[in-house]
């Protein structure tokens, strides 16, 4: 863990450098961020910026987005098959994650260029863009600050709150919050339901183009696809950020870096199904800094994990992902610490699931 250690200075006679050392542990002692010192910090500071735009980078992903979603439907349309229609949803996912850089001003260098972006690949992403923009921003201002309600989040009450809520929310709460129906439920939602009037054209000027070019089964094949991407998508930010130990603080001890390195996720997703998710598996680094675009993630990343950054974020492979998926609730009625993320005297928010899974082991207990 990152720890930031006392300065224990050999007696000098030199007062004013012994003066401005101890104005140096006075300022590291009522610093937020607690993961790493304020050396460290520095380095990761720099390292972010380093790893910014790049605008021959941003149009080669993008000119490999555009062939893979155009040959993806090509494919579609021509086999009307099930293989068919999952890359259709694979490409959307991709789309999606280049709409998520352009509405942080992160894909390209220029603010114009990322907002022109972001109007035209929402139709092949199926989000309005600037909603996602608004909502999304409010994510990360507030990630792990308990005072705020974040709509973002997949996992919301306490085993507490959940068995006290009365039977008229229990019942549909424990239906639609069930783990095997949750985020088939909530891509519908999202991604079909939800603000109809705003999201229209995102989500159907394509597949009617797609009607009205191929016919009702490219069309209905196209919005399968676009459900799925949904499901695939909400599941990455489930396991971004509701795998154990959450970070959850009062809001005096937030802190971007803290709710970056400890409050998101390292997912260890390898080749070809990075060629989907576009460096977001690099989710401590993106909360740590918005700049560093997705296609610059996996490099920062490896740059700061040499430079030994990264030691304690929260890895997360195979099993826990697969039994991560199952988390519904918090345990007990702990929902945040009043101490710094690592104090171990302090009792820690953790995830849990319901009742038959939990009988079953399948909730993280790393």
């Amino acid at each position: 863990m990152f720890t930031i250690s006392p300065k224990h200075a050999e007696a000098s006679t030199d007062s004013s450098s012994s003066d401005d050392e101890d104005n140096e542990n006075n300022k590291e002692n009522k610093r937020v961020t607690k993961s790493v010192t304020v050396g460290q910090e520095k380095v990761l500071v720099a390292l972010l910026k380093r790893n910014g735009p790049n605008d021959g980078k941003a149009w080669r992903t993008l000119l490999v987005s555009a062939i893979f979603w155009g040959s993806s439907v090509a494919y579609m349309v021509h086999s009307q098959s099930v293989l068919s229609t999952l890359l259709v949803s694979i490409s959307i996912v991709r789309n999606f994650m280049i709409l998520h850089d352009a509405c942080h001003l992160s894909f390209f260098r220029s603010h114009r260029h990322n907002i022109t972006l972001a109007k035209a690949i929402q139709f092949f992403s199926q989000f309005e863009w600037s909603t996602w923009q608004k909502t999304h921003n409010h994510h990360h201002h507030h990630l792990g600050d308990n005072s705020v309600f974040d709509t973002s989040l997949t996992v919301w009450f306490s085993e507490e709150e959940y068995a006290k809520m009365p039977l008229k929310f229990w019942i549909p709460f424990r239906l639609i919050r069930d783990p095997m129906l949750f985020f088939p439920i909530a891509s519908a939602w999202v991604f079909f339901v939800s603000r109809p009037v705003v999201q229209f054209l995102p989500r159907y000027t394509i597949p009617a183009l797609i009607y009205s070019l191929f016919g009702l089964k490219p069309f209905f094949l196209y919005n399968l696809s676009g459900w799925v991407a949904g499901i695939i998508g909400l599941s990455l930010f489930h396991l971004q950020h509701q795998v154990n130990t959450p970070y959850r603080v009062t809001k005096n001890r937030k802190s971007t870096i803290d709710a970056g390195l400890y409050g998101s996720t390292l997912l260890k997703i390898r080749w070809p199904f990075t060629i989907i998710t576009l460096g977001i598996e690099f989710h401590h680094i993106h909360h740590a800094s918005t700049r560093v675009p997705g296609y610059n993630l996996a490099d920062c990343h490896a740059e700061g994990e040499a430079l030994g950054l990264f030691k304690d974020v929260n890895r997360v492979g195979g099993y826990r992902a697969f039994v991560s998926m199952f988390h519904a609730l918090f345990k007990g009625r702990t929902k945040f610490s009043h101490a710094d993320h690592h104090d171990p005297e302090h009792e820690l928010p953790s995830f849990v699931t319901f009742w038959p899974y939990s009988a079953l082991s399948l909730y993280d207990q790393s």
